[in-house]
């Protein structure tokens, strides 16, 4: 009877700790604070062609605001490009991940995507990790992190 008492405080437990956003979307407070969310590894097609920090072709970030609103920055040795746009949150019924879709109003040349036009999406892989889905296209894989400034 002891045996059947942990399994069910066991499976209390585990069914607690689950939750509906597995993905951290909701915990980012996404659409109540502001968030700058900095590049912190490349990586192209071929295996072991991750680039990390100073080592990258550019250094990126985004900068999210609560208002639905970014401004990315790109410097390339010493020339900074900006950007800046609108958020849009996507979620698809059969498809348990969350993706941000970000719209070009100025900078358009920022934009990394697979169609040549004003729109990048980028996927939530956690509550302080989101990547460029530029890479489904042969683009370079962008990773970015949750930064605490």
């Amino acid at each position: 009877m002891r045996n059947y008492a942990i399994y069910i405080l066991l499976i209390v437990t585990l069914a607690s700790c689950a939750s509906d956003d597995d993905y951290g979307l909701a915990s980012t407070q996404f659409v109540f604070s502001e968030q700058k969310w900095v590049l912190t590894q490349m990586s192209g097609s071929f295996q072991n062609s991750e680039t990390k920090g100073e080592d990258m072709e550019w250094q990126e970030y985004y900068i999210f605001s609560p208002e639905g609103t970014f401004v990315k920055s790109r410097t390339v040795e010493e020339e900074v490009m900006e950007a800046t746009g609108s958020i849009e949150v996507l979620e698809y019924d059969d498809d348990p991940n969350h993706y941000l879709e970000l719209t070009f109003e100025t900078g358009k040349e920022l934009a990394g995507n697979c169609t040549g036009d004003n729109k990048e999406i980028l996927i939530y892989r956690s509550s302080t990790e989101i990547s460029s889905l530029w890479m489904v296209c042969d683009g370079p894989g962008l990773d970015y992190t949750l930064s605490n400034n």
